[in-house]
């Protein structure tokens, strides 16, 4: 029997957000990285819809989700989301920004989270190196100037090239990852206040106790490889996993290694009783 995608808007406190849901079995919920939006989850829907109920949204301010005005939370957003789609209890999957906001949401609602996959997760609270700071700094100029495509190329050789040569970075992920920041740099951005500060979640991890898995490129950026290990030294039963030849988004530069990974964490914890 053909399992049917099912997508759409949904309007939550402070936003409207696009997800897509399709599959049968234990909830995965998928949050995107920063630098993208649902779509860096393309291969992984696909291949774990065939054995879950998989959702994925795009966060709002990118891809197809936008800011209302007024109060707003993430936190309060994912719960919303969750609820308007019955997921009760969900296994997360996120990346970077989307990894923090993970983090951010099983510190909140630890009842709702079953499992935690993060790729090269951020992490609220966490104090940023020089590095970090000098990026944020040109890539606030360059928007505030209005040279968009240049911020969304900084975006690209700061996360995914890392000082490569060019021809050791598929063409094909340049063209995606320039293409969900330019979505995301288009969009008007509303004045907004966020109901809930996470700055201390940094010293909060000790309370992060379900199984946590941490996939780290070797190449990424310092500040997240610290972050990883930081993640698996403070939380009770969180794991580590390399990505070999992998920047910032390791699913997207080693699908085949990352999503096999994947499976296996997931088909170890619903088997849990």
């Amino acid at each position: 029997m053909a399992i049917i995608l099912e997508k759409g808007t949904f309007k939550a406190t402070g936003a409207t957000v696009y997800y897509e849901v399709k599959g049968a079995g234990e909830n995965v919920f998928m949050i995107h990285a920063g630098i993208a939006d649902s779509r860096m989850w393309d291969a992984e829907f696909e291949e774990l819809t065939k054995n879950y109920r998989v959702a994925r949204i795009d966060i709002p301010g990118f891809g197809d989700s936008d800011f209302l005005r007024g109060a707003f939370s993430f936190t309060k957003v994912f719960q919303e989301v969750l609820d308007f789609l019955q997921m009760e209890k969900v296994h997360i999957i996120a990346a970077s920004y989307g990894g923090k906001l993970a983090i951010d949401f099983c510190l909140e609602h630890s009842a709702r989270c079953k499992s935690l996959v993060l790729i090269s997760p951020a992490l609220s609270g966490w104090e940023h190196s020089e590095f970090l700071q000098n990026y944020g700094a040109k890539e606030d100029q360059l928007l505030e100037e209005g040279r968009l495509e240049e911020a969304a190329l900084l975006n690209y050789e700061t996360w995914i090239v890392r000082g490569r040569e060019k021809q050791e970075v598929s063409e094909n992920l340049q063209k995606l990852i320039l293409e969900m920041q330019m979505t995301a740099f288009l969009k008007e951005e509303p004045t907004r206040i966020d109901l809930i500060r996470a700055e201390d979640h940094v010293n909060k991890l000790g309370k992060l106790s379900l199984q946590v898995l941490v996939l780290i490129g070797e190449l990424d950026v310092p500040d997240f490889q610290e972050i990883a290990d930081f993640i698996c030294e403070e939380a009770p039963n969180a794991a580590k996993i390399m990505v070999p030849n992998a920047a910032h988004l390791a699913n997207l530069e080693a699908p085949t290694f990352v999503l096999q990974t994947i499976k296996t964490f997931l088909q170890k914890e619903t088997s849990r009783k």
